[in-house]
C-alpha cells in the first residue's frame, strides 16, 4: 500500500465496500497537492477541473452578492472531497470561487481521469454516486436549516457537528456561511 496515499484509500474504503487493492488502484490514479493558505484552488469564471480529496487543511466555496461582499456558501473540512459540481459535470464557468483557508495537502484528479475511472472501474462509480448523494443531502439539511433555524440554532449545529470549523475559520467567514452579520455573530457566542 502506498504510504502517503494510506488516507485517500481508507476513505475510499469508509465511502463504499471495496477491496483494498482496488482502492488503492484507484488512490493511484489521484495526484498529490499542494495548496497554501489563501490561494484560490479555483477562480469564478473558470471551468473546474479538479475532483479534489482533501486530506488535511480547511476551504471554503464563496462567491460575491450584487454588492461586492463575499459569501460563504460552503466550508470543507478534512476527509472530503472538494469540487464545483456544476462547473466540474457541465463544464461550464464557475460562479463561485475555492479558496484554501489554512495550508492543504491532498490529492487530485482531473475530469478526463475521473471519467475514465468511472469507466474502468464500477466500484468509483459507486464512490461517486455515494459523494454526490452526500452533498446533496448535506445541502438540502443547509437549505433548510437556513428557512426552518434561528441562527442560534444554526451556531449550536456548527459548534457540535464541526467543532474545528469554529476553531480555525475567520468569525465573518463562519458568520456569513450561518447567514448572519458579524454582530449578530458575536451576541450569539456571547450567549454561549
Amino acid at each position: 500500500m502506498d504510504k502517503k496515499k494510506k488516507a485517500l484509500i481508507n476513505f475510499i474504503k469508509q465511502i463504499i465496500p471495496i477491496n483494498g487493492t482496488e482502492a488503492e488502484e484507484i488512490a493511484n490514479t489521484f495526484h498529490f497537492t499542494k495548496i497554501k493558505k489563501d490561494n484560490l484552488f479555483l477562480k469564478e469564471n473558470e471551468i473546474s477541473d479538479d475532483y479534489f480529496y482533501l486530506e488535511k487543511g480547511l476551504m471554503r466555496v464563496f462567491l460575491y452578492d450584487l454588492d461586492g461582499n463575499e459569501i460563504t456558501m460552503d466550508i470543507f473540512t478534512e476527509n472530503n472531497i472538494v469540487f464545483e459540481i456544476t462547473s466540474f459535470f457541465n463544464r461550464v464557468k464557475s460562479e463561485s470561487n475555492i479558496q484554501a483557508l489554512t495550508d492543504c495537502i491532498g490529492y487530485r484528479i482531473s475530469y478526463e481521469e475521473l471519467n475514465k475511472l468511472f469507466h474502468d472501474k464500477p466500484a468509483f462509480r459507486d464512490f461517486g454516486r455515494a459523494i454526490l448523494v452526500k452533498e446533496f443531502i448535506a445541502s438540502k439539511k443547509r437549505n433548510y436549516a437556513m428557512i426552518n433555524q434561528t441562527a442560534e440554532q444554526r451556531y449550536q449545529h456548527l459548534l457540535t457537528s464541526r467543532p474545528e470549523i469554529l476553531k480555525h475559520v475567520p468569525l465573518k467567514f463562519i458568520a456569513s456561511y450561518l447567514g448572519v452579520t458579524d454582530s449578530t455573530l458575536s451576541r450569539i457566542r456571547k450567549k454561549k
